[in-house]
């Protein structure tokens, strides 16, 4: 079953962006600024099935723009 439904509070389009050598890091630093402590609650996120507010939908966007990944190319699928 195909999925055609773009999930607007996914991430995972900015984070298929970040250099191999530096997702490490930056989930690390995503998990740490949102107090997730489970790859299943990194998930949820990095899917967007939970919805962020608005000071982690800042959080997330403030990490990104450290590896220069414009806000633009951040949310979506």
């Amino acid at each position: 079953m195909t999925r055609n439904k773009r999930n607007i509070h996914s991430f995972k389009r900015g984070y298929s962006l970040i250099p191999y050598k530096d997702l490490k890091n930056v989930k690390n630093e995503i998990m740490d600024a949102l107090s997730i402590t489970s790859r299943s609650q990194w998930y949820e996120r990095l899917w967007g099935n939970v919805v962020p507010n608005v000071e982690e939908k800042a959080a997330i966007e403030q990490v990104f723009m450290k590896y220069r990944i414009k806000k633009t190319e951040i949310w979506g699928n």
